[in-house]
């Protein structure tokens, strides 16, 4: 890559969501090309869904290699002038956004297994550029039972993860996959959001 500031190919996961939603046309705005992929569309006249299950690693790692958009077929740019080019960077936000949405063994698992697949896809396909989010429920206090507060406060990095619910259980258990695989993969940049509440500017 040439330059920071140059251009990017962005794969953004769960971009028809609340924070999704915002994001991708902020990116949009800062000339990236945008692929969204995601279950459910998302309304944005230049950025296109791509439906896939990200619990399914084949589907993650051809949603990975895909165009952006059809019209890409017309001019493909990859390896010696064919095929796809890679993107620059993965922006990883699919998840169930909380508790009580499906059964926690459904939050656990499709937060937990998605999260792996998109890392480790995008480490064996080469994309040096990883965001996952996380949530500042990993410290154990949004979502604990009874009346919970924190240790200490401003909360630092190096502060205590202790979550007792399952949706921030899921959130650490993908922090840890970004960590294994940034081991595994040296030269690739992945980094953990712990994102607090969001909420929408309207």
């Amino acid at each position: 890559m040439a330059s920071s500031n140059a251009a990017k190919r962005i794969v953004f996961t769960g971009g028809s969501g609340k924070a999704g939603r915002h994001c991708i046309p902020y990116l949009l705005s800062k000339g990236h090309s945008v692929l969204n992929v995601d279950l459910v569309p998302l309304p944005h006249p230049t950025a296109h869904t791509l439906k896939a299950d990200l619990t399914d690693s084949g589907q993650v790692f051809n949603a990975l290699s895909s165009h952006f958009h059809l019209s890409h077929y017309e001019n493909p740019r990859g390896p010696g002038g064919v095929g796809v080019e890679k993107p620059d960077a993965v922006i990883h936000f699919a998840a169930y956004a909380r508790n009580l949405l499906v059964p926690d063994s459904e939050c656990f698992r499709g937060n937990v297994l998605s999260t792996y697949n998109v890392i480790e896809a995008a480490c064996k396909l080469g994309i040096k550029k990883v965001i996952i989010a996380s949530s500042e429920t990993t410290y154990g206090v949004c979502f604990a039972q009874g009346d919970a507060d924190y240790h200490s406060f401003p909360l630092e990095e190096d502060y205590d993860n202790d979550p007792e619910d399952t949706y921030a259980t899921s959130k650490l258990c993908g922090e840890s996959c970004a960590r294994s695989f940034a081991r595994r993969f040296p030269g690739t940049d992945i980094y953990a959001l712990r994102i607090g509440n969001v909420i929408e500017p309207h």
